[in-house]
């Protein structure tokens, strides 16, 4: 026996909406997941040239903070008007995956850029420590947000 929130027992079994939310969800956290897991370490295996290799991932990193706000932006407009994603806790989700990568790099990425250019390179790495941990917690809050849509028809 299904056990559903009163929101998603309204829509229909094979809705369309919630299928795209599943697809932009499944797309947003894959393309994070990719460029912090895969894409950036491997960048700095490949390549010599460690500026280079940090220039192109700071690239991705923000074309992945770029996706998360045209996703988050996507998904908070369905929760309006279709109950798409029911509850605060998924909203809550979808802002913190969203925030957290925006957050690095509007707050961070000109202070890491500033000790570069200085030549402060421990200030630099301790920049560099805390954005990496703002960008694993928008993983595990991805993988919250997988995690509770998949949850839904259960």
């Amino acid at each position: 026996m299904k056990s559903t929130t009163p929101e998603l027992a309204a829509l229909p079994e094979r809705a369309p909406m919630p299928r795209f939310t599943g697809i932009v969800i499944a797309f947003w956290a894959g393309s994070l997941w990719s460029i912090c897991t895969l894409l950036a370490p491997t960048l700095f295996m490949l390549l010599e040239d460690r500026a280079v290799a940090g220039r192109l991932a700071a690239r991705f990193f923000d074309l992945a903070t770029l996706i998360g706000l045209i996703a988050a932006v996507i998904l908070l407009a369905l929760s309006l008007g279709r109950h798409v994603m029911p509850g605060r806790f998924t909203r809550t989700l979808v802002l913190l995956t969203a925030g957290l990568p925006l957050l690095s790099k509007l707050a961070l990425g000109p202070l890491m850029d500033q000790a570069r250019a200085a030549g402060n390179m421990a200030r630099f790495g301790a920049l560099h420590g805390v954005a990496a941990g703002l960008f694993f917690l928008a993983c595990a809050s991805a993988l919250g947000m997988v995690w509770n849509f998949s949850q839904r028809d259960k």
